[in-house]
């Protein structure tokens, strides 16, 4: 509870300026840990036990006209990696606002003023950090603040505000440098070196480093195929999963001033000479690594080329790196969950429908990707098979997931996690054979089949250490997650 507290106090800060819009029913929140539901919001008439009043409560929400009006203010936004910037069209729709030009225009470019970082939230948290976490998961580890993150934002570059030839709306352009925030995680003061083999490998100095990423490699220990997407700070490892590069072997200046490695799509490597000089070792990446897909590997023979010579080391000190992805993948739309005010009805009523049911053993917050049923759900010991006694667990579940999805704008998602006993292929078919089983198991309860999407991991992407029985057994768990629509367009629903 004191975690969450904290957390809602950083999300006072990133939007202090619209404090009387978070005062209304519909305050949203965090955007990672999400809304905290006090005790005495339910005592009264809306307090029950039953799940009739939980859809009368999510039903008395969504048609309340004060959550429910659109947004003025709407943006798209845009990454690219080659040029390290993220870069939003703004719009606002003078009608929607209630001002008219041209006297209305300076009251309107200070609502876009006031309403960016907010708009531009949940964007920006979505750029990868690296091959596991979301900005946003940073934000809850608190390694940054959302009140850095708005800093940020508000002092990035705007375009002049121009009304468009119909006059109906206001539009600019924000640029934030990626730099600009990735420098605010850099936390080491001198990089160390990796140790060189102990073997003599033939070698020679080069000018920089290339890995060709590019097309779809296969996924290390996933039985699946991806292709490679950039991050802040990519890890390259070697097949036998050594590490060869990563953030901390960087120069703390270059990694701030520059990032890490640079990015670019082009076989024309005079296009990026200034960073990997005019003879670069060129290594073809054969893998792909990590939840979010940004960590190459490659070969042990050519990692040896680099880590062999003290000459070829320094090339990764002085951060003279380039990672070569598909084109489509470091420029790109913005496309994430679209948040309205819906959506936060939809959270705070299943938070409400938690607290009031006492539902054992499932946790419930907000995640990037939307509302997140973690389940310690019990298996047949080395079986798909559920415990007879989860009936009553899943009928809760299924009964939430019915009122969220009714107007068809979530998805569900199911993922299943294994502790790692050291049966890597048994332990990713039993992950994929308990999804189904948690899936089919709610359908069976009426929530739409069409709506699903299950991944199984194996012991890929453990919470807690293997070496206990109590991590263990926090690694053995099915994540179900309500993911509203996504979008490209962002819209400021207060």
């Amino acid at each position: 509870m004191k975690r969450l507290f904290l957390f809602f106090l950083m999300v006072s800060l990133f939007t202090s300026a619209f404090s009387e819009d978070l005062a209304r029913p519909q305050s949203r929140g965090g955007e990672r840990n999400g809304y905290e539901i006090r005790p005495s919001e339910f005592h009264g008439t809306e307090r029950s036990e039953r799940y009739g009043n939980f859809h009368h409560f999510y039903a008395e929400k969504k048609n309340d006209p004060s959550v429910s009006k659109s947004g003025a203010v709407s943006s798209k936004s845009r990454v690219n990696w080659i040029e390290r910037e993220f870069v939003s069209d703004i719009s606002l729709d003078m009608k929607k606002a209630r001002l008219q030009m041209p006297s209305g225009k300076t009251a309107a470019t200070a609502l876009i003023t006031q309403r960016l970082p907010f708009l531009l939230k949940t964007p920006v948290l979505s750029i990868f950090v690296d091959s596991n976490s979301y900005l946003g998961d940073f934000v809850e580890s608190e390694n940054i603040t959302l009140e850095q993150i708005s800093h940020i934002v508000e002092a990035s570059k705007r375009s002049p505000s121009l009304f468009t030839a119909d006059g109906k709306s206001l539009e600019t352009t924000n640029t934030i440098m990626l730099n600009t925030i990735s420098k605010e995680l850099v936390k080491h003061k001198y990089p160390y070196m990796v140790e060189p083999p102990l073997d003599s490998v033939a070698t020679r100095e080069y000018s920089g480093i290339i890995i060709d990423c590019r097309g779809s490699l296969p996924v290390h220990g996933e039985y699946s195929k991806s292709e490679t997407y950039p991050c802040f700070f990519p890890k390259v490892w070697d097949e036998e999963m050594n590490l060869i590069f990563e953030k901390n072997m960087v120069s703390r200046d270059v990694a701030m001033d520059k990032g890490i490695v640079a990015y670019h799509y082009s076989d024309d490597f005079s296009l990026f000479e200034d960073r990997v000089g005019t003879d670069p070792l060129y290594i073809k990446a054969f893998k792909v690594y990590g939840r979010n897909r940004c960590d190459p590997l490659i070969r042990r023979s050519d990692a040896w080329k680099i880590i062999a010579l003290e000459a070829n080391k320094k090339l990764i000190q002085d951060g003279k790196v380039v990672l070569l992805l598909d084109k489509d993948n470091l420029i790109c739309d913005v496309k994430v969950p679209e948040k309205d005010s819906n959506y936060y009805a939809s959270f705070k009523a299943v938070k409400k429908y938690m607290y009031e049911n006492k539902v054992p053993d499932i946790e419930v917050k907000e995640s990037l990707q939307g509302i997140l049923f973690s389940v310690d759900l019990k298996f047949v010991p080395d079986s798909p098979e559920l415990l007879p006694e989860e009936t009553g667990r899943i009928r809760k579940i299924a009964e939430m997931l019915k009122e969220i999805v009714a107007d068809n704008s979530f998805t569900i998602l199911v993922e299943g996690h294994t502790a790692d006993l050291g049966k890597p292929v048994g332990q990713m078919n039993l992950s994929i054979e308990r999804t189904r089983t948690v899936m089919q198991a709610l359908v069976t309860e009426g929530v739409p089949e069409s709506l699903f999407t299950y991944k199984g991991y194996g012991a890929t992407r453990p919470v807690a250490s293997n070496a206990t029985e109590e991590g263990r057994a926090q690694n053995r768990r099915v994540d179900i997650t309500a993911r509203p629509r996504a979008t490209y367009i962002q819209r400021d629903w207060n």
